[in-house]
């Protein structure tokens, strides 16, 4: 369980909570590489697991370490448990809510005791695509690397900036596989499409059957239905900070009536294999970059990064809570 091992065509994953104080203490902490999953434990629809985004997160994780560079195969990576400690999870029962600067605080504090036993590469994954969610993750790895001199990374801001400028849609990035219909990525944010798939490829025998029957239903469906407008964000650019806010009601008026966003009747997983190994590809190359040292550290981050202070700062996160009457818990 050192560096030393033969390079392999699949890494070396080690459960932490499996391991005996021996093999911990065998470990080249200084080129091990740490795995931590931080996504919320939520209600995806009628039809799949409550943690659909923990599961996601940590399928990315692994999927990603046979697409990097030979030379860091090597590596030993180091799996900790998930962490469901996410803010504005669907506000329905099931779903289990946190602030934004709980995350924050969690995250940095595991960031230094892994920098104090000598680990210098800890990479965070994440399926959910809260802006207080994700910026919250950012804030705590960019805080640890700075103070710490570690390289802590989300790497799903840093998958946000390559494959959706911003937004939390994958429609360019997954429009062109095999046997996509591209309508059916517009609003596919929760519990449709691409997650229903990715879960069927991955844990099917957790998905209630009945998802094909399922009807598309999106945030922009329900305000056509209403008669009200749209927000005016640009798909595929970070929207402006009133535009969020007017589609952050919008979601969050639709997630009070609905618990899936997108089309889960048209996944399948054949799909959703599909769409892992694309996104796992995409990681991987990152994350090679990122232990080479070529990424800079301004490329950490998501494209919502400069505006982090209106998403993780207590005092506006208290403020939007108010104003957008978001509860602390679900009821």
């Amino acid at each position: 369980m050192t560096t030393s091992q033969a390079t392999t065509d699949e890494p070396t994953v080690l459960r932490w909570e499996m391991l005996t104080k021996r093999q911990f203490d065998r470990i080249d902490r200084k080129n091990a590489v740490v795995l931590v999953t931080c996504s919320p434990l939520e209600v995806h629809g009628p039809h799949l697991p409550l943690g659909a985004d923990a599961l996601q997160g940590q399928a990315l994780a692994r999927r990603l370490l046979p697409h990097l560079p030979e030379r860091h195969k090597s590596r030993v990576f180091l799996e900790l448990p998930y962490i469901f400690t996410a803010a504005d999870p669907l506000p329905h029962a099931g779903s289990l809510f946190f602030q934004p600067p709980t995350t924050v605080r969690v995250l940095t504090e595991l960031g230094r005791s892994l920098a104090a036993q000598g680990f210098e590469n800890v990479l965070v994954s994440n399926f959910h695509g809260s802006p207080r969610h994700f910026l919250a993750i950012e804030k705590a790895c960019d805080k640890v690397s700075k103070e710490r001199g570690i390289k802590m990374v989300c790497v799903f801001s840093v998958l946000l900036t390559r494959l959706t400028g911003g937004g939390s849609e994958l429609y360019d990035a997954l429009g062109d596989l095999p046997g996509v219909d591209k309508e059916n990525l517009r609003g596919d944010t929760h519990g449709g499409l691409v997650e229903t798939s990715q879960l069927l490829a991955l844990h099917p025998e957790w998905i209630e059957r009945d998802y094909a029957d399922l009807p598309r239903r999106t945030v922009d469906i329900r305000l056509e239905e209403l008669g009200r407008e749209k927000p005016g964000a640009e798909r595929g650019k970070p929207a402006g900070v009133l535009d969020m806010v007017k589609a952050f009601q919008a979601g969050l008026e639709f997630f009070r009536a609905e618990t899936y966003a997108g089309a889960p009747a048209a996944a399948s997983p054949e799909l959703g294999e599909q769409i892992l190994e694309t996104l796992s590809k995409h990681g991987g190359q990152a994350v090679g970059e990122i232990l080479d040292g070529t990424l800079p550290r301004e490329a950490w981050h998501s494209p919502l990064w400069s505006k982090r202070f209106l998403f993780t700062n207590p005092f506006m996160v208290r403020f939007f809570n108010r104003v957008l009457h978001i509860p602390d818990g679900i009821a």
